[in-house]
């Protein structure tokens, strides 16, 4: 098997209870176990800001702040993998708890936290977010463009510019605008980013059906099953994107 990708070392500083922190992680499963409030789910944030975004709690980050702190924070990663170690850092200073946060990858500033996703690809899932399986589908079509992600840094941008050409859409309709030039731009814009969209997740689907299918059927729950429901996504699976798009 090749060799994954894992976080051997995780320090963290003025982070939620931690003051300061240094632990060394092996490869392979790891368990946090502890008291309520000894700061589990804490640690699991850490990571979860190892990727672009507010992390699990999605907390504006003067909260993740440690009280009693310079009001900033940082953590730092080392990752081990098939492509040898990178150190990856972020965090904010004191008094900045509303800009951005900051990343360093190998000492050097990123352009921004999407670089990240050159080394790092994070995904959670937890009990709090058992409404996925009975909630809306918007909230299942995030998961979803959140796993895709993880395969495809492209595949978030694509989606952004679904979004604004879809405002900018529903902007001319509201304004009773009969531009046909301006509406084949935006639509043909929302055509070809939305059949790529379909496609991206039509493929993760395809890939997480096809890891179903080599589980073993001796295990202890029911092997699950999972499927796509769009027209877009029945039409990608055996028609030429181009002829899709035309159709959109």
């Amino acid at each position: 098997m090749p060799e994954q990708t894992h976080i051997s070392k995780l320090t963290l500083t003025n982070f939620r209870n931690y003051a300061t922190l240094a632990i060394d992680l092996a490869p392979g499963a790891v368990v946090f176990s502890g008291d309520n409030g000894a700061g589990k789910t804490n640690l699991l944030e850490a990571i979860s800001f190892l990727t672009p975004g507010r992390g699990l709690r999605r907390a504006p980050y003067g909260d993740v702040a440690r009280e009693g702190g310079d009001g900033g924070f940082a953590l730092h990663a080392r990752l081990a993998g098939p492509d040898g170690e990178v150190e990856i850092g972020t965090g904010i200073s004191g008094g900045e708890s509303e800009g951005g946060r900051r990343v360093r990858i190998n000492g050097a500033t990123a352009r921004s936290a999407e670089d990240m996703l050159e080394w790092l690809r994070v995904v959670w899932l937890t009990p709090a977010m058992d409404a996925l399986f009975t909630g809306p589908a918007g909230d299942r079509r995030r998961f979803l463009d959140r796993l895709v992600l993880a395969i495809d840094p492209g595949h978030g941008q694509r989606a952004l510019d679904y979004e604004k050409a879809m405002r900018g859409r529903n902007r001319l309709l509201t304004e009773g605008s009969r531009d046909s030039g301006w509406f084949e731009a935006i639509e043909t814009q929302m055509a070809e980013t939305g059949v790529a969209i379909a496609a991206a997740r039509a493929e993760m689907v395809r890939l997480l059906a096809a890891m179903i299918d080599r589980l073993p059927d001796s295990g202890p729950f029911p092997q699950a099953d999972i499927g796509l429901s769009g027209d877009l996504e029945a039409e990608i699976t055996n028609t030429p994107a181009v002829d899709v798009e035309e159709r959109f």
